[in-house]
């Protein structure tokens, strides 16, 4: 018998687990498209199985960038039901964002 994940899902929650959500499933989507090719679709079926049952946490350390710990966190706000909590971390973001670039334009 499988139990169904609930909320609140963590940085330790598994894609797996959050795929149950919306946000989740999209998520997923997108993870298991950007896998790399297999020889195989036997490899390609036990990559995706490895791939969505990482934790987050892991998924983001082990991305080299690619997955920030602002996406994953804003994720897990979407998966939990807390859509209220992502417009600051996008907000914070696009300021740093001109942060950055206003610096660059200075010099």
């Amino acid at each position: 018998m499988t139990t169904t994940p609930t909320r609140p899902f963590t940085r330790q929650s598994t894609v797996q687990e959050l795929s149950v959500t919306r946000p989740g499933r999209a998520f997923k989507k997108v993870i298991v498209s950007r896998l790399p090719e297999t020889a195989t679709e036997k490899e390609r079926q036990e990559l995706e199985d490895l791939t969505v049952n990482l934790p987050l946490e892991t998924l983001v350390e082990m991305s080299e960038g690619k997955l920030s710990w602002g996406i994953a966190d804003s994720l897990l706000d979407l998966a939990n039901g807390k859509p209220h909590r992502v417009v600051p971390r996008v907000l914070g973001a696009g300021v740093g964002g001109v942060k950055k670039v206003a610096g660059r334009v200075r010099r």
